[in-house]
């Protein structure tokens, strides 16, 4: 955790990128930013969007941010939807995203800027929140496909920016088409770093492009006005294997 640092409240911890605070002109990040109903006043929020959890969008001094409530899926979200067992900080979600968003901003690869994190201790449990800076002008590629085609350019910079990721060894635990985004500049993106890391080998990259497929086809399937069809898939490969760094 060298390049993070960390406030302590009692139970509770923030731990955050000064370097990164430091560059957007933001002060030290406290446990009120990590609470819509506890924000500083001149923290704006300005929209929200349900999924697992609901994410926060808000403005502070014109910085777009993101906060995100770590949640748990499947089954098991029946017995617990937000605690998790307490190991080490080291090992909480908040700090292994934050450390690995890091990673990728010195590798320059086309990810959320890391911001802060909250941990807050409950005997053996924790829970958590991130809050990362907002991608201006993008769009997730969903949303995207159900107004219009992409044209085979974007497809074919689609899988060139997956193969900068996967040539770095960044394993997305979640590569689906609703964690892919595209700005008004053109620029993909990928998001929700959660249960990612860095992974040797190679055999897990078509794996991790099969989910994105499968993702597509499920959305295809879903949506009576969906555009996608075989040849994009095909311009994603070509941007994927042609890519060479």
């Amino acid at each position: 955790m060298q390049s993070l640092s960390c406030i302590h409240h009692g139970d509770t911890s923030v731990y955050y990128l000064p370097d990164v605070c430091e560059q957007l002109s933001l002060p030290k990040p406290e446990t009120h930013w990590f609470d819509s109903s506890t924000l500083p006043i001149d923290f704006e929020i300005t929209g929200q969007a349900e999924g697992r959890g609901t994410t926060w969008f808000i403005e502070y001094q014109g910085i777009g941010l993101v906060l995100r409530k770590y949640r748990r899926g499947g089954l098991i979200a029946k017995l617990s939807v937000d605690q998790f067992l307490y190991l080490s900080a080291s090992l909480t979600r908040p700090v292994k995203e934050l450390m690995l968003l890091a990673q990728m901003q010195r590798w320059h690869l086309p990810a959320p800027t890391p911001i802060a994190g909250l941990i807050k201790r409950q005997g053996l449990t924790w829970q958590g929140d991130l809050i990362t800076q907002r991608i201006d002008g993008a769009t997730d590629v969903h949303n995207l496909l159900q107004a219009r085609e992409l044209s085979p350019m974007e497809w074919r910079h689609i899988g060139a920016t997956i193969k900068r990721f996967h040539h770095h060894q960044v394993f997305h635990h979640d590569l689906n088409i609703h964690n892919i985004m595209l700005d008004t500049e053109g620029q993909a993106w990928l998001i929700d770093f959660d249960k990612c890391k860095i992974r040797r080998g190679q055999g897990w990259k078509k794996q991790n492009l099969a989910r994105l497929m499968r993702s597509l086809t499920k959305e295809q399937n879903k949506h009576a006005h969906y555009h996608f069809k075989s040849q994009d898939w095909q311009a994603l490969l070509g941007g994927y294997n042609s890519h060479t760094q």
